[in-house]
C-alpha cells in the first residue's frame, strides 16, 4: 500500500503535468473509464483514482519505525500528496478547493465535486486511471428482535459455539478494525481502542456509535470473557471503531473509502477488518471500482477482511464489495443456529467463501446494552473473530447446502 520510486523535484513533475493538455485533439485522446453508480448517485460528486505513477518521482517519506504508535502520520502524507493531485487538477483548470477527501494508502486519488465539462477534461488527463460516481449508501435491512427486560449473566451464543467456541484474544497486539457505524466506546463488555489517532469518524461527530450496528458486530468479534452479557469469538481482542455511517446507518462511498484508507495507514499484517456494510447492486466486479481497488490493497498488505454477502436473497456476485475475490478477502453468507440456510442471505460460491451464524444473534449494543439482530452483517464478524484468533483463514467444520451448492462452515 506504499507507492515509491526515484525522487526528483516536485516542481519538475508539476511543470510536466501542467504541460499536459486536458483538451487534446479527439483522435489523440483516450478517456479514463467512468464507473456509474447503480443507484443513489450524488449529482456532480466523483471519486478519482490516479495512476500509481503519480508518486513514482516523489515517493512518500517512510517512518523510522514500523511500531504502530509511530507509524505514518496521516496529515503529513496527505500534505505530501496534495501538490501532486493539485497539479493534475490545475492542468485541467479545476480548483483543488473542491476536493473533499484525499486517498494516499489504498490508491492515490481524491473525491471531488465537478461540473460536466470539468469531468470530461479530467477524463482526458493521462494520470487519471478511473473515475466513479459517488453515491449514497445505507445498510441492508437487519432484523432486530425485542430487547430483553434485564441483562443476562454471561452466555456463549450459539454462533460462537458454531464457530468453534471462544478463544482468548485479550493479550493480542493485533487489532480488529470495525468499519461501520462506530462502537459504543465505553461498553463494559468490549476492549475498545479509543486513541483518536486510530478511532475515527468519517461520518461526522465522534467514533462513538449512535446506531448500534457497529457495536453489535464488535461484540460478536471480541466481547470479553467476563461475567456479563456475551463472549466473542476472540474474546477481549482490541476493537477499533472506524465510523463511516451516521446514526441512521447511512453514508456515502467516498467516506467509506476514506475509512478504508485510514485503516490502511495504520494496520499491520495480522490485523483483521470487519466490513458488514455490503452490498450495492449493479456495480459488480466485472469492472474496476474504488471498492475493488481499496479491498485489494488491504488484501495485498496482509490484512484479512471479512465482507458480508448481503441480505437480498440474490447472487452475491452482483454486489460490491461482496463480489471481490482476493487472497485475504472472505465473503460470508448466513445460516441459523441449527446450521440451516438463512432465508435472507445472498448466495453463490464464488464469491462466497464461508457461512456462519447470522440469524438471531445476541451481542453487545448501544449504551452498554445487548440486542438480538439478524443478517449477513452478523455472520461476518464470526469470521473476523476466527481469523483474529487463528491468525489465518478459518478452518472448515461441515457444510450447509443451498440450491445445489455446498457452503463451508467457518470455524476455529
Amino acid at each position: 500500500m506504499k507507492f515509491s520510486g526515484v525522487k526528483v523535484s516536485l516542481g519538475g513533475l508539476a511543470l510536466f503535468l501542467m504541460a499536459v493538455a486536458c483538451q487534446k485533439e479527439e483522435k489523440e485522446v483516450t478517456l479514463a473509464p467512468l464507473v456509474l453508480a447503480p443507484a443513489s448517485a450524488i449529482p456532480g460528486h466523483y471519486i478519482v483514482l490516479l495512476k500509481s505513477d503519480i508518486t513514482k518521482d516523489h515517493p512518500f517519506p517512510e517512518p523510522s519505525s514500523g511500531h504502530r504508535p509511530t507509524q505514518r502520520d496521516a496529515q503529513a502524507r496527505q500534505n505530501h500528496f496534495k501538490p501532486l493531485a493539485g497539479a493534475v487538477l490545475a492542468a485541467c483548470g479545476i480548483s483543488a478547493e473542491r476536493v473533499t477527501e484525499y486517498y494516499t494508502e489504498v490508491f492515490p486519488g481524491f473525491s471531488i465535486q465537478l461540473t460536466p465539462s470539468e469531468l470530461e477534461r479530467l477524463r482526458r488527463h493521462p494520470m487519471v486511471d478511473m473515475l466513479e460516481q459517488d453515491m449514497e449508501v445505507s445498510l441492508p435491512e437487519t432484523r432486530r428482535e425485542p430487547d430483553e427486560p434485564h441483562l443476562r449473566a454471561q452466555t456463549v451464543p450459539c454462533g460462537i459455539s458454531n464457530a468453534g467456541g471462544p478463544a482468548d484474544g485479550s493479550e493480542s497486539t493485533k487489532w480488529c478494525w470495525i468499519v461501520d457505524s462506530g462502537i459504543d466506546l465505553d461498553h463494559p463488555d468490549l476492549n475498545v481502542i479509543t486513541d483518536p489517532t486510530y478511532a475515527k469518524s468519517f461520518a461526522g461527530g465522534t467514533p462513538d456509535d449512535c446506531n448500534g450496528h457497529g457495536t453489535h458486530c464488535a461484540g460478536i468479534v471480541a466481547a470479553m470473557d467476563n461475567t456479563i452479557g456475551v463472549v466473542g469469538v476472540s474474546a477481549g481482542a482490541p476493537v477499533v471503531p472506524v465510523r463511516v455511517l451516521d446514526c441512521n446507518a447511512s453514508g456515502r462511498t467516498s467516506k467509506i473509502i476514506k475509512g478504508l484508507d485510514h485503516v490502511a495507514l495504520y494496520d499491520e499484517p495480522g490485523d483483521v477488518v470487519n466490513y458488514s456494510i455490503t452490498a450495492y447492486w449493479g456495480n459488480n466486479c466485472g469492472s474496476n471500482s474504488s471498492y475493488v481497488a481499496a479491498m485489494t490493497a488491504l488484501s495485498n498488505s496482509g490484512t484479512r477482511v471479512a465482507i458480508a454477502a448481503g441480505n437480498y436473497t440474490d447472487q452475491a456476485s452482483l454486489y460490491t464489495p461482496a463480489c471481490i475475490n482476493a487472497a485475504n478477502l472472505h465473503t460470508v453468507a448466513s445460516m441459523s443456529c441449527g446450521k440451516f440456510w438463512s432465508s435472507f442471505s445472498n448466495y453463490g460460491a464464488p464469491p462466497i467463501d464461508w457461512i456462519a451464524t447470522g440469524s438471531s444473534v445476541y451481542s453487545t449494543y448501544l449504551n452498554g446494552g445487548y440486542a438480538t439482530l439478524s443478517g449477513t452483517s452478523m455472520a461476518t464478524p464470526h469470521v473476523t473473530g476466527i481469523m483474529h484468533s487463528l491468525q489465518s483463514s478459518p478452518n472448515q467444520n461441515g457444510t450447509v447446502d443451498f440450491n445445489g451448492t455446498s457452503y463451508k462452515i467457518a470455524s476455529r
